[in-house]
């Protein structure tokens, strides 16, 4: 009997301790269950063999002392757990009413208001938020209309935090990565604590530039460094203003809520980000990822000819071809097929590949995996359920770019990226720096590979089709005079009115490796190639002229 509670001791402490040591990695749920295990355990332990000799009584009240003794060692654990591991996370917790406002601990809130929040600053050291201290509050003030919602908003007293000003929160309030001495000084001596800075990869200029672009059209434009990930433009059109949005007292609050309220009301959801919260069908531009798979694999070559007859039947699903520049000509090269958008060769291509291999290459891709990002992105998606692929149909469709693809605009500049960069994904990153108010560097972000999801030569071989596509085929609007320039145009169905217009690309010096890669989608752009390729031109062109 000794030795049983011996073993449910040691199992209850090392319930408890795994349970505390990973609290942020489990759920209420779990944690739960975990804890009510671990008290089984203990009063394993705690069940002491009783002599006989003993009244009954005696020994019920004992028995009755124990499990009371249990129960309230594992409420201790409890309230340690809620107190101390998570007394933070607590405290900070944040939810939203049916109404729109946020409910949140009210002391947190007051003390929010009372942090000198760190300065957001773009890769020239232009301020893109800032705080300004009024009447004992310090307020959140974002200059830059075209870049400040990229920052996200700042509302403790209604709407809570969004974007950078959320997911470097402890950094801005100084939290993470301060003085713990200089923090415990403020509070003893009552002064307002101060934030760290945020140094963006982000350029104000460009990002204005990508709006100008865009032209009120509702979409997203994204331009990244290729051979590091840096983010240098993430525009989505709509936008909201986050200075509209911050409230210090009572008085301001109807402004702010009949601003959200039309935020809410407005069908081209201003409030979503839309080159990483967006998901939409690639079209077309997937092609590059069916050409860049089947080339890596072994059995297909840019000089490889296809069959185009104007239609094909996959088990009477009739895919037609409405791209052919020439109807007299059968046969295509993938490198042809490409610059003209070939559909039925694509479709072609898919089911070459196969359910088995598409799937893989996706994954290789990225399709189904969490980007790694400064900012939440959405879950990119190759098909519904893995069993979509296994019909020849759905194969077919998916070669070319429809089927159930989704992907965000990021993801495809990544994609672009990637056949500039010798088969390499770079992660994505926005934040360069983290640093203190008089400069000192508290964190870096070095450029780090994600995934190689081909080969080097199987990338070279994608990337000069897509100059191709450029030079001779429907992308010849992106050709820019004294630079090579690769990219792929493409267009997706809706389910109801006019098709989304897209266009990925990358850029670059003649006989350098290319410097930039962009994405451009424009909601409902129609099947016209202009509108998505003359935004990303430029906006490439502009990151080329702003190099000097």
């Amino acid at each position: 009997m000794a030795a049983l509670r011996t073993i449910g001791f040691l199992a209850f402490l090392a319930l408890v301790g795994y349970g505390l040591w990973a609290s942020d990695g489990i759920t209420d749920g779990r944690w739960l269950a975990t804890l009510g295990a671990a008290w089984l355990f203990l009063v394993l332990a705690l069940w002491a063999s009783l002599p006989r000799t003993l009244p009954l009584f005696n020994r019920t009240t004992i028995r009755t002392a124990l499990l009371l003794t249990s129960v309230f060692v594992v409420l201790s654990v409890q309230l340690v757990r809620i107190q101390i591991v998570r007394g933070d996370a607590v405290a900070g917790r944040v939810a939203r009413s049916p109404g729109g406002d946020t409910i949140a601990n009210p002391r947190a809130i007051a003390d929010d208001l009372r942090v000198a929040r760190g300065e957001i600053v773009d890769r020239t050291g232009r301020t893109i938020a800032t705080s300004v201290e009024e009447d004992d509050v310090w307020r959140r003030v974002y200059p830059e209309p075209e870049s400040a919602y990229v920052a996200g908003y700042y509302s403790p007293l209604r709407y809570g935090k969004d974007g950078l000003e959320a997911s470097y929160d402890d950094e801005l309030t100084g939290q993470d990565g301060n003085n713990p001495f200089l923090r415990w000084e403020n509070e003893l001596l009552d002064r307002p604590q101060e934030g760290l800075d945020l140094a963006l990869t982000l350029d104000v200029d460009l990002q204005r530039t990508a709006h100008e672009l865009l032209n009120g059209r509702p979409g997203g434009a994204v331009l990244i460094e290729v051979e590091t990930g840096a983010v240098l433009a993430l525009a989505s059109n709509p936008h909201y203003d986050p200075n509209r949005l911050f409230t210090a007292d009572d008085g301001a609050n109807p402004d702010a809520a009949a601003y959200w309220e039309s935020l809410l009301a407005d069908p081209n959801s201003p409030l979503l980000l839309k080159p990483t919260d967006g998901l939409y069908t690639p079209g077309s531009t997937f092609k590059t990822v069916t050409v860049g798979s089947a080339i890596d694999a072994g059995f297909a070559s840019p000089d490889e000819l296809y069959e185009d007859t104007g239609e094909l039947n996959v088990e009477g699903r009739i895919i037609p071809e409405f791209n052919r520049p020439d109807d007299s000509i059968t046969e295509w090269s993938l490198r042809d097929a490409l610059a003209w958008s070939l559909n039925v060769v694509y479709a072609q291509v898919g089911l070459e590949l196969g359910p088995r291999l598409m799937r893989e290459y996706g994954e290789r891709f990225g399709f189904g995996a969490e980007i790694p990002f400064d900012l939440p992105v959405a879950i990119d998606q190759l098909a519904s359920s893995p069993e979509f692929l296994d019909g020849l149909p759905a194969l077919a469709d998916t070669g070319f770019g429809q089927g159930e693809i989704l992907a965000t605009p990021l993801h495809m500049a990544m994609i672009a990226a990637t056949f500039a960069n010798e088969g390499r994904m770079m992660r994505p990153y926005l934040v360069s720096e983290v640093r203190t108010g008089e400069g000192d560097v508290r964190r870096t972000t070095e450029p780090e590979v994600w995934r190689e999801p081909i080969s080097p030569e199987a990338a070279e071989q994608v990337r000069g089709m897509m100059v191709h596509a450029v030079e001779t085929g429907y992308a010849s609007g992106a050709l820019l005079e004294g630079y090579v320039v690769g990219g792929k145009t493409g267009t997706a169905e809706r389910t109801e009115g006019e098709p989304d217009a897209w266009f990925i690309g990358f850029i670059g010096d003649p006989g350098d490796a290319p410097n930039y890669a962009v994405a451009v989608v424009l909601e409902r752009g129609g099947s016209g190639l202009a509108g998505a390729l003359t935004v990303g031109r430029d906006l490439m062109a502009a990151a080329m002229a702003a190099e000097g």
